[in-house]
């Protein structure tokens, strides 16, 4: 068994629910997914930047809590997102079970980006920022080569088991519906980190 099979391997028994609790747990799962890596990529922009007026005139203190605290809710909302999925969804639309570490990864890795403008960048965060890049990257390709289960799920929009009944056209929905869903959220998490550091 390969080392994509043993990480990315789908639960022992899938629950074939009901369409309207699978769809609650692809919105939750997947906003939470959003929230999260939003926050923590504006909230690490602010760490590595609040000594060049990332918070305008408020002080580094708030700007240094905003930032810490932002980090840690996002890294925490990925996670209730990955739990969520597992609870709730059960199988209905891309597992964040899968997905949540490259996102959260690629979080990281585009912090650097979300500084303010014109701050000096320390050498040690560009060189996290690439590590995060890559290893999301790999990670990403990793979960692509799952084939359909990663994107679509293993349950129907009916509540099939989708191993054992083909995904119809239309149950490829969940895919684009999970996209939005966690880039709204996303940028609704942003705008809180936004707020925090100019409280």
């Amino acid at each position: 068994m390969s080392f994509a099979e043993r990480l990315l391997k789908p639960p022992p028994r899938i629950v074939a629910g009901e369409p309207g609790t699978g769809w609650l747990g692809l919105v939750t799962s997947w906003a939470a997914v959003g929230f999260g890596a939003a926050a923590a990529a504006k909230a690490g922009g602010l760490l590595i930047s609040f000594d060049d007026g990332a918070c305008g005139v408020h002080s580094e203190t708030v700007c240094q809590v905003a930032g810490w605290g932002g980090l840690l809710m996002g890294v925490v909302v990925l996670a209730v997102g990955a739990l969520l999925g597992i609870v709730v969804a059960r199988g209905f639309g891309p597992p964040t079970t899968w997905w949540v570490l490259p996102v959260m990864l690629g979080a990281l890795a585009l912090a650097p980006f979300q500084a303010a403008p014109g701050a000096t960048i320390a050498w040690a965060w560009l060189l996290v920022a690439g590590v995060a890049a890559l290893l999301a990257l790999a990670l990403g390709g990793m979960v692509v080569r799952r084939g359909r289960a990663a994107l679509f799920g293993w349950i129907r929009l009916d509540g099939l088991d989708a191993r054992e009944v083909p995904h119809r056209p239309v149950d490829q929905l969940v895919a684009p519906a999970a996209l939005a869903v966690a880039v709204a959220f996303g940028a609704f998490g942003a705008l809180v980190i936004r707020l925090l550091s100019e409280a």
